[in-house]
């Protein structure tokens, strides 16, 4: 059976919100959320929180996280994310390993399970979680999912364009190592078997500047409410 990492990427420094990782939400440490949500799916032979900062290493031990120290040159505003992910697969024993990026609070235990079965079930060696967009996109200024001479087609009926979410990256150590070795980098995938996975609703929510943490905290209060709602039309 394949020993499966969690791995959660945090700096102490950020340049758009400061120190983000420890700003509080809804009164806990931003980082706590996935913490405890990656420990509740018990499906992870180890959760670690990777940072260089000994006082986001406390909360991570306080919220049930080991502590994996990053070596400085890794964090960095200009470190990449193939760096600090290739130096914790060096050190870290395992066979699968999934990053959680703690900028994502509202990200549900089944939707991690589920990341985690399907990389696992369809064995890819790189799984990319991603969000949809059921509209007309354009990139640099030309169509993508649509075309100019070509009726109006209803949203609905469009094939979505997909972005990157980032919330959730699984590889397997094999992979990453290897094409680290070929390549130097294999964040993307490189040319390993690669899956998408979508994720939905408030799990969308990635906290980047001082807007996102507004957003959060209303959805923390919407999610806290949701079963004393009631649904009402205008008419009725």
């Amino acid at each position: 059976m394949s020993k499966i990492i969690a791995m959660i990427p945090a700096r102490l420094g950020s340049q758009r919100v400061p120190k983000k990782n420890l700003r509080l939400l809804n009164g806990k440490p931003l980082i706590s959320y996935v913490i405890e949500t990656a420990i509740s799916t018990g499906i992870f032979n180890g959760v670690y929180v990777n940072t260089e900062a000994g006082i986001i290493g406390e909360v991570a031990q306080k919220y049930g996280a080991k502590f994996y120290k990053r070596p400085e040159e890794f964090a960095t505003n200009t470190s990449g994310n193939d760096g600090f992910a290739y130096d914790f697969i060096n050190n870290v024993e395992g066979d699968i390993l999934i990053q959680i990026l703690p900028t994502s609070p509202l990200l549900s235990k089944d939707e991690i399970k589920s990341f985690v079965s399907e990389m696992v079930n369809k064995e890819y060696d790189t799984l990319v979680s991603v969000v949809n967009h059921q509209i007309a996109c354009v990139y640099d200024g030309k169509p993508v999912n649509f075309k100019l001479l070509e009726p109006h087609i209803s949203s609905q009926l469009m094939k979505p364009v997909q972005s990157y979410a980032t919330a959730l990256m699984g590889w397997t150590y094999k992979s990453f190592i290897n094409n680290m070795k070929r390549f130097g980098f294999a964040y993307h995938g490189a040319d390993s078997k690669i899956g998408y996975f979508v994720l939905e609703g408030l799990s969308e929510i990635d906290i980047d500047e001082e807007k996102d943490f507004e957003l959060a905290e209303n959805a923390l209060q919407y999610m806290n409410n949701l079963n004393k709602k009631k649904i009402e039309y205008y008419g009725e």
